[in-house]
């Protein structure tokens, strides 16, 4: 779409251009009528004409939603853009008016409409519901998005009432134990971490604040008993920077001095500390942390550094390469990082043969030790494979890994895979796994639900899509109250 150079811009990354409300869904299997609710998804899906259609980033765009609404055995489905500030200029002008956050255009911004937002952010990365709402956000913003449960409608921005004006998470996560939902902002020009809990109503219980020495690219952490936990690898990013987006430069840099180090927040007392290593990774999403003895055990997906002193733009290959040259990062990988409390070392070590990112537990008990991890991932990829080929389900207790790559004769393209545990459930995956899958034959997507305990087998249900839902980012179940 608008170039053939750009592979964010084509095949299950396209732009959607239309917005649908479709009642019926057709539906092959049987859909468990214990799910009642709705699954959403979100990634960006750029609107207008980018400024610079082959330096478009997939981390840019403007974001959309995706509910897959199921009550009682049947399926419905709309889509819709998130109405943010930036959007709502472009859409008054008719075209794109801002550069994208990570990418590169070299093209200078025009002089914006008086009141307009600086840069426009993409409200695409995840989708959550904080207190009975539901909410949709990027992690530049200090708030997020509310939106209509049923029409996806945007109702307005919510920010926990006290949110000081810095980045803030669309990676929270919830301690079940604790009853807390766990978040964090940071101020990249100011150079502090905010880490804060809310109960689950969204009102602020605790704030932790820890100075920072740099300025990292956070796109997730973690949490265990007594910690929030953050692995900082050697991307920066400076969304409001002068000189920087409004001229067409990325907010992105890779500091090829820098190595990874690691960074625990006492949850009660707010004391940090730091632990520095010899490697260079970036760690893209946690699967779940624990403490066990005097050492703290982490599990993610992890892109290694390649050549440490790489000076080029970090956003041509990071988190998979625009460019036809050879990358200076691996492709993501399953690995378990170790941080000794005694000693202060950091180990780490890859997990299985296969690549492996969009990392999910059973997210009821994280926090604790998780025997199963769920992902989406490549293996055995054949010559036309090009990016995710399957589902992955590890055993961290055997040490086994279960694939379903859904077809056999060719390649079809997973999103992130939705942990939902069945009501009463004991085994902790005695569950249900809800993905999207792009169908290339079709240039068409379609919300399967595997059984989580048999995920190799087939699938349960598959409720198909006419059209295409844009290789996005995160989101997930919100069972109906």
């Amino acid at each position: 779409m608008w170039t053939t150079q750009n592979p964010f811009l084509q095949g299950p990354y396209e732009p959607l251009l239309n917005e649908y409300v479709i009642a019926d869904l057709h539906v092959e299997g049987e859909i468990p009528r214990e799910l009642n609710g709705a699954l959403y998804r979100t990634g960006s899906n750029q609107h207008f004409r980018p400024l610079d259609v082959d330096h478009f980033h997939w981390f840019d765009g403007d974001g959309m939603v995706h509910a897959f609404r199921l009550k009682d055995g049947k399926a419905s489905y709309c889509n819709r853009l998130v109405e943010t500030d930036g959007l709502k200029v472009e859409r008054a002008a008719g075209r794109a008016l801002y550069n994208g956050i990570s990418g590169h255009s070299s093209v200078p911004q025009q002089a914006l409409p008086e009141g307009a937002p600086p840069i426009k952010s993409v409200a695409g990365i995840n989708v959550i519901s904080v207190g009975g709402r539901v909410m949709t956000m990027h992690e530049i913003d200090p708030f997020y998005w509310e939106l209509d449960p049923h029409t996806l409608e945007t109702r307005g921005k919510f920010d926990f009432g006290d949110q000081p004006g810095a980045m803030l998470t669309a990676h929270p996560h919830t301690d079940y134990r604790a009853g807390e939902m766990l978040f964090y902002s940071h101020d990249n020009e100011a150079q502090t971490l905010d880490c804060f809990a809310t109960d689950m109503q969204g009102q602020v219980l605790s704030r932790q604040r820890i100075a920072l020495p740099f300025k990292p690219w956070i796109h997730d952490f973690i949490f265990t008993e007594n910690f929030y936990v953050f692995i900082f690898g050697p991307i920066r990013i400076r969304p409001f920077a002068p000189g920087l987006i409004p001229m067409g430069r990325s907010a992105l840099s890779f500091d090829h001095e820098a190595t990874t180090r690691v960074l625990l927040v006492n949850r009660q007392t707010g004391q940090g500390r730091w632990f520095g290593t010899d490697a260079s990774f970036t760690l893209g999403h946690y699967l779940n942390a624990h403490e066990a003895a005097d050492k703290i055990i982490i599990d993610a997906s992890v892109t290694r550094t390649l050549r440490p002193g790489f000076t080029g733009h970090v956003e041509d290959f990071y988190p998979f390469p625009l460019i036809n040259e050879p990358s200076p990062f691996s492709s993501p990988e399953l690995h378990r990082i170790t941080i000794d409390l005694s000693t202060g070392q950091v180990s780490d070590s890859r997990i299985g043969d296969f690549n492996a990112e969009f990392v999910r537990p059973n997210e009821t008990i994280m926090g604790t030790p998780q025997r199963y991890g769920y992902m989406a991932g490549i293996h055995a990829p054949g010559p036309q494979t090009r990016g995710f080929n399957c589902l992955i389900k590890h055993d961290y207790q055997t040490g086994n890994s279960s694939f379903q790559h859904l077809s056999s004769s060719y390649d079809m393209i997973p999103g992130e895979p939705i942990f939902v545990p069945k009501p009463g459930a004991i085994a902790e995956d005695d569950g249900w796994l809800m993905a999207v899958w792009w169908d290339p034959v079709r240039n068409a997507s379609e919300m399967v639900i595997h059984e989580a305990r048999d995920l190799d087998g087939e699938p349960v249900a598959r409720i198909k899509l006419d059209h295409h839902v844009p290789l996005g980012f995160h989101g997930n179940w919100i069972a109906d109250v």
